[in-house]
């Protein structure tokens, strides 16, 4: 196969609330680097607020950080890959740089490193996990950012164990969210899931949830007021902002009324940039534990790729050109996408 010299890839650029699309050369692997020809990429809730401004990054790269592709050329020190292998890219980079007041993590793959919105793509092959044969491309890449969250939220951060008798209340049943509500399901929770939207809820209850809700109708079944309060052990926020909060902490608060229980627990995973409100003692008296949860680790991004592979998270995915990325980012945005969006970056193209 003859590859081009230059490539389409959408760029980060500093002052921009939008992804610059442009041609630009295809990059050349070091000698410990893999390039991949990128298959499929998923368009993430973080992609949105990244271009938001919130937060000041004065890089340029090529964004994207859930990415599957193609081995196609590596350096002279790498072993093991398979020419034409399909391969799940675990967006943390080795011994990153983390910028001014963030953490390592914000150096890495689609957030300071070039990532999967772009034809071609060179990573690290220590970054690199073989997909399951016979996954597709466009399910398999959901294992590289926002099932790996979800799994890493549900089985590490809220301790959720397979043979589960625990409620669980998933708030925001998004690209992460109706993923979330089937591993749950998997491990025997009773779960509940609450959204605005009529079409996610349609979606939590067409995955396996038990009840849905809007937000006044949670609002409702969880008020001190209600004859019978909707109380869960574990809340996961896929938006986190202060409604949530508030929503997700009476939820939770009854779990913990017993002194010998371990309290309920509320997981942060939304990134927002909003203000919440604590009230100590309602937190110490009703033991309400807050966590928070971001990615996963190599194993999870493994653990993952199984879980897609054995058909236990079967992901609702829809998927679009490179071309129309920034649509498609301005579509999540306005809360306009069911289930999760996939770009296929070299869908029609010769390259």
């Amino acid at each position: 196969m003859t590859i081009n010299s230059t490539m389409r890839a959408a760029f980060f650029t500093p002052g921009n609330n939008k992804v610059v699309l442009k041609d630009t050369l295809i990059p050349t692997p070091t000698s410990e680097q893999v390039l991949l020809k990128v298959v499929a990429a998923g368009v993430c809730h973080s992609d949105v607020y990244l271009l938001s401004d919130d937060i000041l990054d004065s890089r340029t790269y090529v964004m994207g950080h859930e990415t599957v592709g193609y081995a196609v050329e590596w350096g002279s020190n790498v072993k093991g890959i398979v020419k034409g292998q399909l391969y799940a890219v675990w967006a943390s980079v080795p011994c990153a740089k983390a910028i001014a007041g963030f953490p390592p993590f914000s150096d890495s793959v689609g957030l300071g490193h070039n990532g999967g919105y772009a034809q071609y793509l060179v990573v690290n092959a220590s970054e690199l996990v073989q997909v399951p044969h016979g996954l597709a491309p466009e399910i398999a890449v959901l294992a590289a950012d926002s099932l790996i969250t979800v799994y890493n939220a549900l089985h590490n951060v809220a301790e959720l164990r397979p043979g589960t008798n625990k409620r669980v209340l998933i708030y925001g049943v998004g690209g992460l969210g109706h993923q979330a509500i089937q591993l749950a399901k998997s491990y025997g929770a009773t779960v509940y899931a609450c959204d605005f939207k009529p079409a996610a809820r349609e979606l939590a209850l067409s995955v396996g949830a038990d009840q849905v809700f809007d937000h006044a109708e949670l609002n409702a079944a969880t008020a001190d007021t209600a004859e019978n309060p909707l109380t869960v052990d574990v809340a996961i926020d896929f938006v986190v902002n202060a409604q949530s909060f508030s929503l997700l902490t009476n939820a939770v608060k009854r779990a913990g009324s017993d002194l010998s229980s371990p309290g309920g627990t509320v997981v942060l995973v939304g990134v927002s940039a909003d203000q919440l409100t604590i009230t100590p003692i309602e937190y110490i008296i009703w033991h309400i534990n807050v966590k928070t949860s971001i990615y996963g680790s190599l194993n999870d991004l493994k653990a993952s790729l199984g879980l897609l592979s054995r058909g236990v998270v079967r992901p609702v995915v829809s998927t679009d050109s490179l071309e129309n990325i920034n649509e498609v980012l301005d579509a999540l945005k306005a809360n306009e996408v069911t289930g999760r969006k996939v770009i296929l970056p070299n869908a029609g193209s010769g390259n």
